[in-house]
């Protein structure tokens, strides 16, 4: 495991460290850590036995369950034209994408409404309203994507062929990945039109929600919305995109958030 999948580990196992791919006296604390309560020897280093022991750790934590959400009640109120982002109905796509959501949740979030709510609201906004994963400027195919990416951010490295592959690694998925590093990241450098599954791009969403994986600081989306306090809404909107339309990303989680309310009623 390279030192970035070794913390992405660490965070999903509860410590607080921040995803940054850089071996720090943090990391080094967090392992140690770990090693103690496994019975490891405890050096900060992940060696074979230590790497061993996180895989099985992770692969055996508990996964978070939605426990009370009646999905038929969740759709009743977002059909309701008490969520106008909707309008007052929603198209069997419409449907079968925010699923989608509800089941990546399911299987990588934390259980949380508010981090549910925010990861639907951050779907409603890069996405769009069709709710399903698309291509940046919603281009129907890759050459127009690249067209699109060419024209608009002329000067972002992002718009431009990289790594040994050819691809351009403009924005795909619900959280809309971009840059070759970030692919590469997630494995899916040699297939960037992975990131357009739908299984795949909602758990991703809510993976990098949850960890700070692609905000600067490290910081994930409980930093910003804790369970016990005020929400920051505006700052929240840094786990994807620094502060960029942030009011109307926290307009759309509000929406969902009674949404879930209604569901749990």
């Amino acid at each position: 495991m390279d030192t970035t999948a070794v913390e992405r580990a660490l965070v999903a196992l509860g410590y607080s460290l921040a995803v940054d791919g850089s071996p720090g006296p943090k990391t080094k604390a967090a392992v140690q850590a770990f090693q103690i309560s496994h019975g490891l020897h405890v050096d900060g280093i992940v060696g074979a036995r230590t790497e061993a022991a996180l895989r099985a750790a992770v692969a055996d934590k508990p996964q978070p369950q939605q426990v009370g959400l009646d999905r038929a009640k969740f759709f009743a109120f977002l059909r309701s034209g008490k969520a106008p982002m909707f309008g007052t109905s929603l198209s069997t796509g419409q449907v079968k994408g925010i699923e989608g959501i509800l089941d990546g949740f399911a299987k990588a979030g934390d259980g949380r409404d508010k981090t549910l709510a925010y990861g639907l609201a951050t779907a409603r906004r890069e996405v769009g309203a069709g709710m399903v994963p698309v291509r940046e400027g919603f281009s129907k195919n890759d050459a127009a994507a690249r067209a699109y990416v060419a024209k608009h951010y002329p000067n972002k490295g992002y718009s431009k062929p990289a790594g040994p592959w050819g691809h351009v690694y403009y924005g795909r998925g619900y959280g809309q990945l971009t840059w070759f590093d970030n692919y590469d990241a997630e494995g899916v450098a040699a297939d960037p039109d992975r990131a357009l599954d739908p299984k795949f791009a909602a758990e991703l969403l809510f993976k990098a929600l949850l960890d700070g994986r692609w905000n600067g600081q490290g910081k994930g989306i409980a930093f910003y919305l804790p369970t016990g306090g005020p929400d920051d809404l505006k700052n929240a909107r840094r786990t994807v995109n620094i502060t960029d339309h942030w009011q109307e990303v926290a307009d759309f989680y509000r929406q969902f958030m009674a949404a879930i309310a209604a569901a749990r009623a």
